[in-house]
């Protein structure tokens, strides 16, 4: 008995009358009932909740606030109007408001939109259908209703905006009058004040005889000033005086010198021949060696004159120092004698001085309390005039450029849009609830079976050709035999391995062993047993021959792998596309006839033809090469010789071309 999972019904070829036996295929009127039946109640469902929402308007309306200064230039002012306009945007939808509208309307019988009812506050309702929005930029505002039904909406935003334009126009009305009337009671009594504290200055300026408010034009004040002025200069001489003597003792202290070579000419002068001499004695240097300039007679002199220079600068500096202390001193005494006496002077006369200055100064303090006084009253009347000038002119000019008008259609929501989802929604979850129902409503197909008959051993069968068998050749037995690949001799396949490189080379060798091209592509180095010579797939036990195991060897060694790394990487990508290439190169390289047949199938193919003609059993050929399908099989059929087939201990497993491959 042979078993092929591969084939879709049961043939019995010695019993013509039995019909094959076909699986049928999954029912597909469940698949297309559970998404039809799911798709309808789903889409059902979408839709009522669509359509059963109720309709929502939206209506607007656009007015214009122009603030009283809205064209100033001046930043804080611009922030005050913007203030301003921002404030009149919320009172657009204050509850005081709302509620003078909707009196408004109430009282001319006009429909009001529907409250929350039920005792609700229909009040705070209105509010939260209505939105106030200022358009960025502009003084614009634009207000919005929503709700239902829809004709009642523009009623109530145009009643809101008449009624909006009423109470501004009030409110400024008597915000203007009570202030002019408090800034003209203001200016009266400014107008007053100033009066009573002019006649008192001058009582107080003939009481004391005070002829001026400048100090300057009165006799006494005039001499002590000079006389101030005269004492404030010899202190500030005498300032300067102590501190440039006390700069001179720093110095002297400090080791500085106080006397400049420009102020001094004979300081100059011998500094000058004192640098001349020193830039002789650096050419001295420059020409000749320490040790030579130690006894030359030019160097020896040059150094004393430079040493004698340098001690009558000293002496000079020393003379220069001295006598400028001197002076100093002498300016400092001279300084603090003429503070001693301008201050005894102005001792004389403080205490005269004192008294009227002290009348002067609560003249000069009551003159300005005057004068501000004066300035308050001209800003009060000034303020005053202004107010009663532009009462009209402050008022906010409210003007509707867009009134408000009954909506058409519904706002929201949108039937169209949302039914369209809800459509989409329902298909997508009906096709997942197909998928769901069929994920657990499968059911594994049943093997096909190709069974030969047990005939009893004393029955004889009549000699006859293929020909004659008809259907019931050995080829006949198995569902369809399936063309072979090409088959390569020894010489072809010896060739071919020459010419291949490491990678692909061990990848031939492979499939030489009896590896399909599946199990190479998966193959992976922990299932290489190279000291025990032999490869562990999941279902047999591949030995290694000894060209594939050196060929390993040398590979593994001179190319470090993991444990993850598969290990041909020609054939990692899981298709034999690059190593056909690769033998395709090769074959052609090496002079091979019909390079484009020489593929992985051909190779493995090469193997298992050379098994199968030594007269293999199929039982133990799959031990070797794995499990074959069944038109493989009936192919292979007619390569096997006549005759007894052997077991796996007579047959030799090793291909001659790879025996070639390791002798050499």
């Amino acid at each position: 008995m042979i078993r092929d999972d591969t084939g879709p019904a049961t043939v019995d070829p010695f019993w013509p009358g039995l019909a094959p036996t076909a699986y049928s295929a999954p029912p597909k009127r469940r698949r297309v009932a559970v998404f039809g039946l799911s798709f309808l109640l789903l889409a059902a469902a979408s839709l009522i909740y669509d359509y059963s929402r109720p309709a929502e308007y939206r209506t607007a309306a656009r007015l214009r606030i122009d603030m009283p200064g809205n064209g100033d230039t001046a930043d804080e002012r611009r922030t005050a109007v913007r203030a301003a306009f921002l404030t009149e945007v919320e009172v657009l939808t204050s509850r005081p408001l709302v509620e003078k509208a909707a009196a408004r309307l109430a009282g001319i019988g006009t429909p009001l939109p529907a409250g929350s009812g039920d005792g609700g506050d229909s009040i705070e309702d209105y509010r939260r259908m209505l939105d106030a929005t200022p358009v960025e930029g502009t003084d614009v505002v634009e207000l919005t209703a929503s709700g239902r039904p829809a004709d009642a909406l523009a009623p109530l935003v145009n009643a809101l905006i008449d009624t909006y334009r009423g109470q501004l126009a009030e409110r400024y009305r008597q915000d203007s009058g009570s202030r002019a009337t408090r800034a003209q009671d203001e200016a009266t009594k400014l107008e007053e004040r100033v009066a009573e504290k002019r006649r008192a200055l001058d009582d107080y300026r003939r009481n004391h005889d005070i002829v001026a408010l400048e100090r300057d034009e009165n006799h006494v004040l005039s001499q002590v000033k000079g006389v101030g002025q005269s004492l404030n200069a010899a202190n500030d001489r005498l300032v300067a005086a102590e501190a440039k003597l006390r700069s001179l003792r720093d110095s002297i202290a400090a080791g500085k010198s106080i006397v400049r070579a420009r102020d001094n000419p004979t300081l100059s002068n011998i500094e000058q021949r004192a640098s001349q001499l020193r830039e002789e004695q650096h050419e001295l240097e420059r020409a000749y060696t320490p040790d030579f300039l130690a006894f030359d007679p030019r160097a020896k002199a040059l150094r004393t004159r430079i040493a004698s220079l340098d001690e009558q600068m000293k002496q000079v500096r020393e003379r220069g120092q001295q006598a400028a202390l001197s002076d100093a001193e002498e300016e400092v005494a001279a300084a603090r004698a003429a503070v001693d006496r301008l201050a005894q002077q102005a001792g004389g006369e403080r205490r005269t001085v004192q008294a009227f200055t002290a009348r002067l100064g609560e003249f000069k303090a009551m003159q300005e309390e005057l004068t501000g006084l004066e300035e308050m009253h001209r800003a009060a009347v000034v303020r005053a005039t202004g107010l009663q000038a532009a009462e009209r002119i402050r008022v906010p000019e409210v003007t509707t450029l867009e009134a408000a008008f009954p909506p058409a259609e519904p706002w929201r929501p949108q039937y169209g849009r949302d039914a369209a989802i809800g459509v989409t929604a329902s298909l997508l979850l009906a096709l997942l609830t197909t998928w769901i129902v069929e994920l657990f409503n499968r059911t594994t197909p049943a093997p096909s079976l190709v069974i030969a008959p047990a005939w009893p051993r004393s029955v004889q069968l009549p000699m006859r050709s293929p020909e004659a068998l008809g259907q019931f050749a050995p080829s006949a037995l198995l569902a369809s035999a399936a063309q072979l690949p090409r088959e390569l001799d020894e010489a072809e396949i010896a060739h071919l391995l020459d010419e291949l490189p490491d990678d692909a080379r061990l990848g031939a060798l492979a499939l030489l062993s009896g590896l399909s091209f599946d199990e190479l592509a998966r193959l992976k180095w922990p299932a290489v047993d190279l000291p025990g010579r032999q490869i562990l797939l999941p279902d047999r036990v591949v030995p290694l021959s000894a060209a594939l195991a050196a060929q390993l060897g040398r590979y593994r060694e001179h190319h470090p792998q993991t444990d993850d790394s598969p290990v041909v990487d020609a054939a990692s990508d899981g298709t034999p596309d690059a190593l056909d290439a690769t033998l395709l190169y090769a074959a052609h390289d090496a002079g091979i006839p019909g390079a484009d047949e020489i593929t992985c199938a051909a190779l493995r193919h090469s193997y298992i033809a050379y098994l199968v003609r030594q007269g293999v059993r199929f039982a133990d050929l799959f031990g070797i090469v794995g499990r074959l399908p069944a038109d493989m099989l009936g192919a292979y059929t007619a390569l096997s010789p006549a005759g007894r087939k052997h077991p796996l201990e007579e047959i030799e497993q090793v291909h001659p071309a790879l025996r070639q491959v390791r002798s050499a």
